[in-house]
């Protein structure tokens, strides 16, 4: 096996990052969408990647669990180098990690705990009624007793995220990978997903890499932060190095705008 020679992580103990990045670089045909990126992810805790739209926070997810491919720089997952790895040990880590979509991306044809029992469907030689008995676990887990029948259209937002979160725990991943989880979703709902995604990584020791452009759930759920702008990372550490940034593209997204209030005259209407 490979090993990494990189410095310990700001944020854990672990001398080795769960996840690190490396120079990595990735293009759209000719557009030159994610930079020389270089960052670390540490064990165990919740990493939260920002930015705006189009700063390239979701192609570098899909990037992380291989669904895009990089033209030069690294990825290591647990001090393995990526690219010195034969296609059967690329399977292997990444069946060590799970992805939540965002909006869920559900089966509609499916009912909740169908789409919850498909990775165990997929990965494990289980009969159904098996693959069923977890599934409803999984969804109690995610407090959504009492619904594993219901179809995917009888479900809220808010539901079918936390049954989205349910199917990816199915597969006891060891990394899971957020993309905008609170994204469209009511005060209360997004408030729901917060507390589910902290529970779950102070219980199961998760290691989670959460991209949203909400700064009210990064840092809610989150230990360590990365900001993307243009397609390069101009920001590493935790919170409070991010609100003590001088950068003036950070502070203009991290602080809240002076609001004019216009009052409206009953007569003009």
């Amino acid at each position: 096996m490979t090993t990494m020679n990189l410095p310990a992580s700001s944020f854990t103990d672990s001398p080795i990052p769960m996840i690190s990045v490396r120079k990595a670089n990735f293009f759209y045909g000719d557009i030159h969408i994610l930079k020389n990126i270089t960052f670390n992810v540490p064990v165990g805790g919740v990493t939260a990647i920002l930015g705006a739209s189009a700063s390239g926070k979701t192609t570098l997810l899909r990037t992380l669990i291989g669904l895009n491919q990089l033209r030069g720089g690294e990825i290591w997952i647990k001090g393995q180098n990526l690219n010195e790895l034969s296609e059967a040990r690329h399977q292997r880590i990444w069946k060590q990690m799970a992805i939540v979509f965002q909006h869920g991306a559900l089966f509609d044809s499916l009912t909740a705990w169908e789409n919850v029992g498909f990775p165990l469907y997929e990965r494990r030689s289980l009969p159904m009624s098996e693959i069923r008995k977890e599934a409803e676990r999984l969804l109690e887990m995610v407090d959504l007793q009492g619904a594993a029948d219901l179809t995917i259209d009888q479900c809220s937002g808010g539901m079918q995220m936390r049954i989205a979160i349910a199917r990816a725990f199915a597969s006891s991943p060891e990394i899971i990978l957020y993309d905008e989880p609170t994204s469209g979703l009511d005060p209360i709902a997004r408030d729901l997903i917060c507390d589910l995604i902290q529970k779950q990584q102070i219980q199961q020791k998760v290691t989670s890499v959460l991209v949203t452009h909400q700064l009210s759930t990064a840092f809610r759920v989150s230990n360590s932060f990365i900001f993307l702008h243009a397609g390069e990372v101009i920001f590493e550490g935790d919170a409070d190095e991010l609100m003590g940034s001088k950068d003036p593209y950070i502070q203009r997204f991290i602080q809240p705008p002076s609001r004019a209030y216009r009052t409206v005259n009953p007569e003009h209407l």
